[in-house]
């Protein structure tokens, strides 16, 4: 059943993407406004359009909660799903068994290098009893991840590449995270010729 937590992992992460590319959409000129001395068009499809921003725990847990209403097959395992911002990261669940939820809970430490986001698993628990660290990892390493997230055993973390990942047709680098203002900072990039063209 982890599988199913990892899935929802997953989706909370693309809500990252998500939101960069919203204010990326936002931010880009009306058709009226797009002339400006020097620029002739098709001079900057190759030249990546970038916007940086700052997301909190806030607009993750709002994508988790939507993400739990759509996903039936989650519905019926996850009744519940967050994460909290701090020093370190707390990743809170209730999974459904019979007639009850049981609480499960992870707390990692980010680290941020390179664009890259990684997390290492620090404590884990279900119910009041403790699941030791390295037998989670154990299982994480046999969920089906993309290519782009690995498991190192070494150090208990998951490391998230995001350099590694498709770039096409955004691509997402980390730029950083503060535990005071409790805020990931990302860069979302995406070339102009990739964004939706406009219907006739």
């Amino acid at each position: 059943m982890l599988w199913k937590k990892a899935f929802v992992v997953l989706l909370s992460l693309n809500l990252l993407v998500i939101v960069g590319l919203t204010a990326l959409w936002g931010s880009l000129p009306k058709a009226s406004q797009s002339s400006y001395p020097g620029v002739t068009a098709g001079a900057s499809n190759q030249q990546p359009a970038t916007v940086q921003l700052a997301v909190g725990q806030n607009a993750i847990n709002a994508y988790l909660q939507y993400a739990l209403s759509q996903q039936k097959d989650v519905k019926n395992v996850l009744s519940s799903a967050q994460i909290q911002f701090g020093n370190a990261w707390t990743v809170n669940a209730g999974f459904k068994l019979s007639d009850r939820v049981v609480p499960f809970d992870m707390v990692f430490t980010p680290t941020v290098q390179n664009g890259n986001l990684q997390l290492a698993l620090q404590s884990a628990n279900m119910g009041q009893l403790p699941i030791p660290t390295a037998a989670l990892v154990f299982v994480f390493r046999r969920l089906p991840w993309p290519n782009w997230i690995t498991v190192d055993p070494s150090t208990d973390a998951l490391d998230l590449n995001f350099t590694k990942r498709p770039q096409n047709p955004y691509g997402v680098s980390i730029v950083g995270y503060s535990p005071q203002t409790r805020l990931l900072t990302l860069k979302v990039s995406i070339l102009p010729k990739d964004l939706p063209k406009p219907k006739a």
